[in-house]
């Protein structure tokens, strides 16, 4: 039997970017940051009436609460297309297709409600110690992801994650 080879400590930030790159996925993970720049680009009044729902070879397929604000915002469509490219350094989005659907509330954070399987909100204490453990990460493109998807996996009653 031979011995493994003993690699250098790595950051889990730089082990994480790699293994996206390796598997392809970094890509993706780019796309993913259309949703939480979205308030931002559009402003909070559009952000309440309208929200990223799904993005597919280029074409983001946006949910508005009515067909007044899906006429309003097809005659702006080009511009934002424009400023999501810009926000996010990247031609992600080639067209946006309006659609009335289902729009969640925005929350304080800006980015619209994530869906909870519980009915109380995740301790503040908690998000707290899950935003210390991330802080070395930066602003990477899946640390919106992991952050989620620590406070999804937190129950209450049991112990967060520790420093």
């Amino acid at each position: 039997m031979s011995r493994p080879v003993w690699r250098q400590p790595v950051r889990i930030a730089e082990a994480v970017e790699s293994t996206f790159q390796r598997l392809g996925l970094e890509s993706r993970f780019r796309e993913s940051e259309i949703w939480r720049v979205w308030p931002m680009v559009v402003g909070p009044q559009i952000a309440r009436h309208a929200q990223p729902h799904a993005l597919s070879y280029g074409r983001l397929v946006v949910h508005v609460t009515d067909p007044v604000w899906l006429h309003h915002l097809s005659m702006m469509r080009h511009r934002i297309v424009a400023a999501l490219n810009k926000s996010l350094k990247a031609s992600s989005v080639r067209e946006i297709v309006l659609r009335v659907g289902a729009v969640t509330a925005p929350t304080e954070t800006g980015r619209g409600a994530v869906p909870n399987d519980d009915a109380a909100a995740p301790d503040p204490a908690h998000v707290d110690r899950v935003e210390a453990l991330l802080k070395p990460l930066g602003e990477t493109p899946f640390r919106d992801g992991l952050f989620r998807l620590l406070l999804k996996a937190y129950r209450p009653g049991e112990r967060g994650p520790s420093r």
